[in-house]
This record gives C-alpha cells, structure tokens and sequence, in this order.
C-alpha cells in the first residue's frame, strides 16, 4: 500500500478532525479550512491526493465545493462527509466515498479507501475531454494506431492526467491500473507501452516530439523511459483538459 497520502480537510470541525489524521501514518495533513471559498482555492493550489470535504462549510455547502472540484482537471480523491442535518439532500453524490457523521471513529478508515482509488472519482466530469485531448496529442506525435501499445499508452496518459501521483510507482499503481482497463496483465501493459515509446521516438513526428520534449532527437540519444514520456504527456494533456474546461464549463 502506497502512503502517505496527502490530504486536505475542508469543515467546520477541520481542527478536531485534523487530529485524528495526524496519527494515521498513511496521511500526511497539508492544510485545513472551514471556509467553502477558501477550501476550495486551496486544494486547487495545493493539489492533494485526498481531501475530507463536510456537506456543511462556511458560506458554501458541501455539494456546491464537490462540483467546483469536479472541474479541476486533477481533483482530488475526495471523502464526503454528511452530516445529520444534510441528509435530506436530493443531490447526494456517488462521486465519492459517503460517510455517516455519526460515527467520526471511522472518518480515517473512509478517508484511506477514498485515498487508495486508482482514479479520483470527480474526474469523471473531464473524462471525455481528457481522452479527446489525449487521443489528439497521439495523433499529432504519430503514434501508429497499429500497434497494440497505443491504446494502453492513451489509457496511462489520461490517467496520470487525473491522477498524477500513479507515476510515483508505474509498477504497483500505474501498470495494474491501464491492465484492468484494456484486460491485460502488468507486464504486457509495460512492453506494450514500451514498444510504443520506441517506435514513436524513431518513426513519429521528430516536430512534434522536439516541441514537447525539447530535446534534438538523434540516434546517439537514449530513449525516454515509460515514466519520462507518459509523465511529460500527460502534464500537456492536463494543462490543456484545465483550459478546455474552463473555457466551456458546462
């Protein structure tokens, strides 16, 4: 199990509840913030991994926080906690773990299955437009639609698009993550994506691969690594999938 996860907390009780956090050695706390408008900033800046949002903040409810963050590219695995008196929402989301406020005792235990996703849930608001921009930016490098590698190296990119910190381990996360996806195993994913590294980097298009590597392409250069390609991939693609979203927010 991958850890710690940075975590963020957004409520009203963010002091106690940060205690709790703070003896959980899977959980490194970043910040927290009872106010919506501030929370929300916040997380934006700092990017956590996790993030434990109350469905009641200072000036902003819980579900108004949920889809601000839901149109960030890369949101956070977030854990949502209703309160009693929330309860009557029609709107109650499935975007993300939902946890009675009843029992704070298992605020940590939800928190760490949210955090363990292998995607953020809210992601899903940008996952057409991630994948369109990905698709397009594979087009433009000249990734042969042939080889069997493409479509895991689209899934690998879109992903860490979303979910940056999968590249911290390609093995345990990333890998695993894109063989459930296109039912493959680990280790064929790995070559897969491998070979198609390879072949774009001799057969693609050498503009297109100087633009975003900003290196002078020859023979005596070594190839990037799995984790240097999709990692640089992917930044473009979220920067992008962040522009598009917020130019058409609907």
């Amino acid at each position: 199990m991958k850890g710690p996860y940075r975590l963020f907390i957004a409520s009203p009780d963010a002091e106690q509840w940060e205690r709790l956090f703070f003896a959980a050695p899977y959980f490194t706390v970043l910040g927290s913030e009872k106010i919506g408008e501030r929370a929300v900033r916040e997380i934006g800046r700092l990017c956590p991994e996790a993030a434990v949002v109350d469905s009641v903040l200072v000036g902003m409810d819980g579900m108004e926080a949920l889809r601000r963050l839901s149109r960030m590219a890369s949101p956070p695995r977030v854990l949502f906690v209703l309160r009693a008196e929330a309860l009557a929402m029609t709107e109650v989301p499935d975007v993300c773990v939902q946890y009675a406020y009843d029992h704070p005792h298992l605020l940590v235990t939800e928190a760490r299955k949210a955090a363990e996703r292998p995607l953020p849930a809210l992601a899903r608001s940008g996952r057409e437009i991630r994948e369109r921009i990905t698709e397009e930016m594979l087009d433009r490098l000249g990734v042969s639609p042939r080889l069997k590698g493409r479509r895991c190296m689209g899934c690998a990119v879109s992903a860490l698009a979303c979910a940056p910190t999968l590249a911290d381990s390609c093995s345990q996360r990333l890998y695993p993550y894109v063989a459930a996806v296109c039912a493959s195993t680990p280790q064929a994913v790995e070559r897969a994506i491998r070979t198609a590294v390879e072949d774009t980097w001799l057969r693609g298009s050498l503009t297109e691969i100087q633009r975003l590597f900003g290196l002078t392409v020859d023979a005596e250069r070594g190839k990037p690594t799995n984790a240097e390609f999709l990692t640089l991939l992917a930044e473009h693609v979220r920067r992008e999938t962040q522009r598009r979203m917020m130019e058409f927010p609907g």
